[in-house]
């Protein structure tokens, strides 16, 4: 070895060495203070320290672990391949994953206080000697996310994207993610600050499965356990992700082998986080309706009624994340087991002697007792049965639609046995396992269990179970239709939706929380289409909704939103009777004693309920904004009364009236430090974080008070260029109308009197005329609209006195859908960041909802079709290609309404390209990407992502994005004024986008956090490549003055790119789409 690569390890060698000791010092700063000591049998897990440990595991690494080539193995978490390019190098390249400029993660993966971190000086790469400037721009995004959040200049609304961004950014600081989830949740009672809770649930999803894991405080779990208190949909939502991950971590694939993702913690973890949320959403309390009577009558301020309804929510949270239910309590025994399919055709299949347990609603085979897990299997659905005629006595069988188990019992009473408790678990649709002490393990106790319910609990455990159930039936369907021969598909399809049980209390999940309410009542069966593929038949199914059938207040509101419906239909009965047991007295005693007894440090003062001594109104306000091809009608009908859910007009006032005090001044607030942050009157911070110290009675974590305090010392300092901190509220489609009005959008509604109101469809400038010649082709003649109106028509057995309108969904199986989920959030933040910008750049977001890892469902876009269905209908111009279709559809190039869809599709063109660049969309053929009747484009499928393309290195699809010699002609040539706008947009989005690259950057870096999603795993897009090639496209590096230079570049070697025309003919060859 040379001396001057023996230098080299010398010094990475000494770089180790030195955060080796500095994350010592840390340890011995936060483990004392933040992991108090706990008996092994506290609650919760039982890895208390789990996290520390590892820690000093990995402190104590030789300096030579430090370091990884660019095999594809790594063996830290702080350094990664750098593979820039498709070929490969032999060169030793060493990556910083944790110093990138523009992304988050902490150099030594924790957090330290400001003392302690001005004893070490800022790591040095010893390569590439990272500047002092991108050191102090992720410093400075740490600061600047605080204030933002926490500090003055945060006055008027909750960045639900930033806090997000702190919790990751302090993960390993319980202080802060404890001290972030209550604040939050304090203000959760906010519309919006609900629906952001509810955008960026896949990276809280994400972070309490892999990073709470290896906590020693469910802080995460028991925030989301109080959201879920407040809307049953927010917990139907985590279920259906728990679900997905309860396969990815499973020992056991269908086909017998094992799985090479099973992980017994993660796996163990989200079994007991389901468990937990079924426990939540029945056995909470409904308490929110006796203290809203309180209010009423005046007893209590509106601002105690909401202290009391979230300690509650906490207290509940935290007692059901303290349940320990002992491992010795379930039913098992050894029984002799036979795999189903063989491992290899020359083997033969022989019985073993496995221990058998039913725990949590699944069936584990373990190789003794108390010994290893080998294989699990669901028994949500399971098929029961004897296997009468066997070689062998006393067999039966198990399966489900990915499992089979062959089992023989020792006897006759040992098999009848094993089959009752199994056929119980599989069709009582129970809601705990049998590993909880205080449930049952018998039939018959179960029975008296659910009996003994409360009829809110009752009602709330058959909806959670109907819910879950019926969208299951929905995936069925689609996963049924998959084995038929395609011609069947079509004819069976509307009969299988025909016998279809829709249970009384069902809805379809692809909404918000805030959104409309619509029972689904009966199916409309007849309108069934089937998509025909090779691999998969998905479904467009059709239900007559319900709306305004649920009385609150002597009032039938058609516009009640999900969790007001269920807040009213499962908590308004309960609490009638229960609130004549209640006085004001003996209710808010009750919640002393509980608040008493949590362990966090903001639950006493000296025995007083806390209430608020200075007077202030709150408004925490995201922007709304519906899409612009969402024209919104109304109708008349009855005044809706005040939310028994909703605080957005939050009033701090004793008086019942709630007449809002004059809020105090900002200026008139001093400054704080930790010492007096928790008093009566915070001196600092914004009207939210005042509002939370002072009803809470906590003390801010502090890592952020020293932040908090600095701050205005450094109001004039200058932050660096390339980190920009604006806050992008996300975009929402609202669906409201105002008081004694119905909501309409473009589906057509039947009012109370049965008359049928066409829904609104806004055509812009394009002309009528031009749009029926569209829906000709597009939409086979019948827009969605009149579509939906004559299914209102042709109903049978409709309900009375209510408002009807068709709830539509596509259900799809044998496809995992949660990246699409992940893709379709990014499409949507980009949207976002574009009507900031106040950019006229088009994007259309719709919902799509992972149920498992293999089933989904799938909003339905209306009035459009894919360019390969246009191509192939019966009026697209034989010649010409699209240019001659728009002539043909909107008039000639002078018209207006030809000007008008030139320009859709020039704005929808832009967006898409600028999208498809950054989050590398591939697989973009004609099947993939469709076109509504005013020409607008939107992107489908999103299978392949952040460079994952179809044959990998192989791809065909080298461009930056799709655009094809088509396209230009559409916006008339290179010359034309609409192609030198399509540049002026592209150069101006993509600027935006990397102006505000922090948040998206954040996203995929938690996502990407021990992922299994197919383009963030693998050794082509795993170990941090992704986010480094994202990272890469943003061209954070690049000085501002090129980048448009830069854009304007892609747009050049993306037109007409040889890749692009040779993908579009292989799948012309391959799957017959049209070019």
């Amino acid at each position: 070895m040379s001396s001057g690569s023996s230098d080299y390890i010398n010094k990475i060698k000494n770089e180790t060495n030195r955060i080796k000791r500095r994350k010592q010092k840390v340890n011995e700063y936060y483990l004392p203070k933040a992991q108090p000591e706990q008996s092994s049998s506290s609650p919760n897990r039982g890895n208390q320290g789990v996290y520390y440990q590892q820690e000093q595991e990995r402190s104590a690494k030789s300096p030579e672990e430090e370091i990884t080539c660019n095999t594809g193995q790594q063996t830290s978490d702080r350094w990664t391949p750098d593979i820039e390019n498709d070929s490969s190098s032999e060169a030793l390249v060493l990556q910083p994953l944790d110093t990138r400029g523009e992304s988050f993660s902490k150099i030594d993966g924790s957090v330290t206080d400001q003392s302690t971190k001005d004893q070490t000086p800022p790591f040095r790469h010893p390569i590439r000697n990272m500047s002092n400037h991108l050191q102090a721009d992720h410093e400075a995004f740490r600061k600047k996310l605080i204030d933002d959040v926490l500090g003055d200049d945060a006055s008027d609304r909750v960045p639900m994207e930033k806090v997000v961004m702190l919790i990751w950014q302090y993960r390993y600081d319980p202080q802060v993610v404890k001290f972030m989830t209550r604040f939050v949740a304090k203000f959760a009672g906010s519309r919006d600050v609900f629906d952001g809770i509810e955008f960026y649930l896949p990276q809280l999803a994400h972070m309490i499965i892999h990073l709470e894991a290896e906590w020693d405080d469910a802080i995460l779990e028991r925030f989301s356990l109080v959201i879920a208190q407040q809307s049953l949909h927010f917990a139907l939502q985590l279920n259906w992700i728990l679900q997905g991950a309860i396969e990815d971590y499973q020992p056991e694939l269908p086909d017998g082998s094992p799985n090479p993702s099973y992980n017994p913690l993660y796996y163990s973890r989200c079994i007991k986080l389901l468990t937990n949320i079924e426990r939540c959403v029945v056995y909470r309390r409904p308490r929110s309706q006796e203290l809203q009577r309180l209010y009423e009558k005046g007893k209590i301020s509106k601002a105690e009624m909401h202290q009391l309804e979230q300690a509650d929510r906490r207290f509940n949270a935290m007692q059901i994340t303290q349940l320990d239910p002992p491992s010795s309590i379930h039913f098992g025994g050894k029984l002799m087991y036979k795999r189903a399919q063989r491992t290899a055709c020359y083997k033969a299949k022989p019985w073993k002697t496995r221990y058998f347990a039913i725990e949590e609603r699944m069936l584990n085979c373990y190789n003794s007792e108390g010994g290893t897990l080998k294989r699990s299997m669901p028994l949500d659905g399971a098929f029961i049965e004897q296997i009468k005629d066997g070689k062998y006595p006393n067999m039966f069988s198990v399966s489900n639609r990915s499992f089979e188990f062959r089992m023989r019992a020792s006897s006759p009473e040992d098999m009848n046995k094993w089959l009752k408790m199994l056929g119980d678990d599989a069709n009582t649709h129970r809601i705990f396992g049998h590993t909880d002490k205080s449930l049952y393990q018998t039939h018959d106790e179960a029975q008296r269990v659910i009996e003994e319910m409360t009829p809110a609990q009752r009602a709330r455990y058959e909806f959670f179970r109907d819910e879950r159930d019926f969208i299951r039936r929905l995936t069925d369907i689609a996963e049924d239709l998959r084995f038929l021969e395609p011609a069947d598909r079509k004819t069976t399809a509307p009969s299988m939706m025909q016998t279809l049980e829709v249970p009384n209390c069902v809805y379809s999940p692809l909404c918000n929380s805030t959104d409309i309410f619509r029972r689904i009542h009966s199916t409309i069966y007849k309108d069934t289409r089937v998509f025909n593929t090779k691999e998969r038949c998905p479904v467009i199914m059709y239900f007559l909704g319900v709306r305004g059938e649920l009385e609150y207040k002597g009032t039938k509101d058609a516009n009640m939103d999900i969790a007001e419906y269920m807040h009213v239909k499962f908590d308004q009965n309960a609490a009638e009777t229960s609130i004549q047991q209640f006085n004001k007295d003996k209710l808010i005693e009750s919640v002393k004693e509980e608040l008493e007894i949590d362990e966090d440090d903001e639950v006493t003062n000296g025995g007083k309920l806390p209430v608020s001594t200075i007077p202030e109104s709150t408004s925490v306000e995201i922007s709304r904004l519906k899409d612009e091809d969402e024209e919104v009608g109304v109708l008349d009908g009855p005044k809706r009364q005040g939310s028994n859910v909703w605080n957005d007009s939050f009033v701090d006032s004793s008086d019942p009236t709630g007449k809002a005090p004059n809020s105090p001044k900002k200026n008139g607030s001093q400054s704080t430090s930790p010492s007096n942050v928790g008093q009566t009157t915070p001196m600092r911070g914004n009207r939210h974080l005042k509002k939370f110290l002072r009803e809470s009675f906590v003390n801010v974590p502090r890592s952020l008070a020293l932040h908090l305090d600095r701050e205005k010392s450094r109001r004039g300092s200058h932050l660096s260029n390339s980190s920009d901190f604006h806050s992008v509220p996300i975009v929402e489609k609202k669906e409201g109308a105002p008081m004694k009005k119905v909501y309409v959008g473009r589906t057509s509604v039947m009012d109370q009197n049965n008359q049928i109101i066409k829904g609104f469809h806004h055509q812009g400038e394009i002309d009528l005329e031009s749009i029926d010649r569209a829906k000709q082709i597009v939409s086979h003649g019948e827009s969605w609209a009149e579509k939906s109106f004559r299914m209102l028509e042709e109903a049978k057995n409709k309900p009375k006195d209510v408002q009807l309108e068709v709830v539509s969904l596509m259900s799809k199986s044998n496809d995992d859908l949660r990246q699409e989920v992940f893709v379709m959030q990014m499409i949507h933040y980009y949207k976002s960041v574009f009507v900031d910008a106040d950019l006229p750049l088009w994007l259309k977001t719709y919902r799509i909802l992972s149920t498992s890892g293999s089933t989904g469902l799938i909003q339905v876009l209306v009035d459009a079709t894919s360019i390969d269905g246009l191509k192939k209908s019966e009026g697209y111009p034989a010649e010409g290609g699209l240019r001659k279709y728009f002539e043909n559809v909107y008039g000639g190039p002078e018209s207006k309404s030809f000007k008008a869809a030139q320009r859709n599709f020039m704005t929808s063109l832009a967006a898409y390209s600028i999208v498809s660049y950054l989050l590398g969309l591939k697989d973009r053929h004609n099947g993939n990407i469709m076109i509504d009747t005013r020409g607008h484009l939107i992107y489908i499928d999103f299978g392949f992502a952040m460079g994952m393309a179809p044959g990998h290195e192989f791809s065909m699809e080298r461009a930056p994005f799709k655009f094809t010699q088509e396209y230009v002609e559409v916006m008339g040539g290179v010359n034309d004024p609409c192609y030198k706008e399509f540049e002026r947009l592209f150069v101006e989005g993509f600027k935006a986008a990397r102006k505000n690259s922090q948040i998206a950057l954040g996203l995929v870096e938690i996502m990407m956090h021990k992922s299994n999603y197919p383009c963030f795993s693998g050794w082509r897009y795993g170990h941090g490549v992704a986010l480094k090639r994202f990272e890469k496209r943003l061209m954070l590096a690049v000085p501002d003055d090129k980048i448009e230079s830069r854009a304007r570049a892609l747009i050049s070697k993306a037109r007409n790119h040889w890749g692009t025309n040779a993908y579009d003919k292989f799948q012309k060859w391959s799957n017959g789409y049209a070019i």
